[in-house]
């Protein structure tokens, strides 16, 4: 429902995979500018969090693009 809002605003969401401190995270761009990361806490193969962060001034180290891969 969200995506289809966007899309007929004419705003282009995507996301790349990426990893924040050493979770997966999901890198979301808003028309291809970083609008927020969806970082995964992960504890004896769960997950246990899910954090959303959108404030710029915590984004600033984002601009480095890490891989996600298997260990």
């Amino acid at each position: 429902m969200i995506v289809d809002g966007l899309g007929k605003a004419g705003i282009a969401l995507t996301g790349e995979a990426t990893v924040v401190n050493g979770n997966p995270a999901l890198l979301l761009r808003v028309d291809g500018e970083i609008d927020g990361v969806i970082a995964v806490r992960v504890e004896d193969a769960r997950i246990t969090g899910l954090y959303y962060v959108r404030n710029p001034r915590k984004l600033t180290r984002i601009a480095i693009e890490n891989p996600l891969t298997l260990k």
